[in-house]
């Protein structure tokens, strides 16, 4: 008898572990729903303690932390290494104690508002941005819709992402400085169609939780120009123009499209180089008051940071090395099929490209250089095994109802 009511108590005592947690992550944020399209409730600090209510197929848990009840990234529990922080050095408990104090969206938008200013970005864009967010609901509608008739699971098993070394994840200094970069892309001008750009959001989210990047917090924008170009950010603000959106023909095309811009943020393309600096910064400098240059320190440093956002602004907006774009082309692929995208189509929209007007202003969509991706392309896509005929349709009619409402 004492011993069967000390192997239930055993037992008891591990099925108790099994469902208690903790953050091993430097940051995890807690959302309403199991998705990044759903809105952040809290960071969270290493350490914290969870207790699992249900985990879900899709890499999310439903957990009770404190008096929150919500959802986090599986990753947050598994203690999968972080991508390293351009900034490095900055990322001690330190500065994370003091962003949580004072409020994080705050301190973040506080610390890209000024790196903003220096670089000349869009005022209104920063504020644009932290109210732009999709209807969780509508999202949910229109993915449910969209995968009525497809076993995306079945897709997913078939079609592997590569193995992780490091998750991608963006900590808050990184995450700031990819909104000041957008604040001055957007300077260019922004196309304002809600209905339009929440479709791109639409099928953007579907991308993404698809990729390595499931649990990042990207937003997608238009740019008004006629030109043909995208620009990612760090930390997952996107950029495509009009003139993209207008030169496509189906959903599929797009997904492929925006599936490229999206790998270039999962694998920091054009933030590598920032990381090998030898200079490094303290974390007390993080959220510190930028306009301070009396102190000679802070000035140096404030130059610094200056310096790198502006050479991470021109890697951006020039071009990346082409060797980054063959890595976003596969992954962006690799993408858009485990989201049930045809990834052939993306061959589609390069070809009108080629046989229309030079419409780009980015060296990596010119005629010449498509003519090349397209092999590259081929290639990529002729060795690998997918299940084209389980892939969705095109959504063309869905694509072209929309692309109607651009003006």
């Amino acid at each position: 008898m004492v011993k069967r009511s000390i192997t239930l108590a055993l037992i008891a005592l591990f099925v108790l572990a099994a469902q208690t947690d903790t953050i091993k992550r430097k940051r995890a944020q807690l959302r309403e729903g199991p998705g990044a399209w759903f809105q952040v409730i809290a960071e969270l600090n290493e350490g914290a303690s969870l207790e699992i209510l249900e985990a879900t197929e899709d890499g999310w848990l439903k957990v009770k932390t404190g008096n929150l009840d919500g959802y986090v990234s599986q990753r947050v529990v598994e203690g999968v290494a972080p991508t390293q922080d351009i900034f490095a050095q900055m990322g001690q408990q330190a500065a994370m104690t003091q962003v949580a104090q004072s409020g994080v969206s705050a301190a973040v938008k506080g610390f890209a508002e000024k790196f903003a200013k220096r670089l000349k970005g869009d005022p209104v864009f920063l504020t644009e941005l932290y109210q732009y967010n999709l209807n969780a609901r509508e999202f949910n509608t229109f993915k449910n819709t969209t995968y009525q008739e497809v076993n995306l699971r079945k897709i997913q098993r078939k079609i592997k992402l590569p193995k992780l070394k490091k998750a991608p994840q963006f900590s808050f200094s990184e995450e700031g400085m990819g909104q000041a970069i957008a604040a001055k892309i957007a300077s260019q001008g922004l196309y304002r169609n809600k209905r339009v750009q929440d479709y791109v959001n639409d099928v953007g989210q579907l991308v993404v939780a698809a990729s390595d990047a499931y649990d990042v917090s990207f937003k997608f924008f238009i740019l008004d120009l006629e030109t043909v170009n995208a620009y990612a950010c760090p930390g997952g603000i996107i950029f495509v123009t009009r003139g993209a959106l207008e030169r496509m023909e189906s959903e599929a095309e797009l997904a492929c499209f925006l599936g490229h811009e999206i790998a270039h943020v999962t694998k920091k393309h054009g933030m590598k180089e920032i990381e090998e600096r030898k200079e490094m910064i303290t974390a007390d400098n993080v959220f510190m008051d930028m306009d301070a240059t009396a102190d000679p320190g802070i000035a140096a440093v404030s130059q610094d940071l200056d310096d790198m956002a502006l050479e991470s602004y021109e890697t951006i907006f020039s071009g990346r090395l082409k060797g980054y774009e063959t890595e976003a082309d596969q992954m962006g692929l690799r993408y858009a099929a485990r989201a049930a995208y045809n990834p052939q189509a993306v061959l589609g929209f390069l070809d009108r490209l080629n046989k229309g007007p030079e419409l780009s202003n980015n060296e990596h969509y010119t005629k010449s250089e498509n003519l090349i991706r397209v092999g590259k392309i081929k290639s990529f896509l002729n060795g690998e095994k997918w299940p084209s005929k389980e892939f969705l349709s095109d959504n063309a009619s869905r694509f072209l109802g929309f692309r109607k409402l651009i003006r």
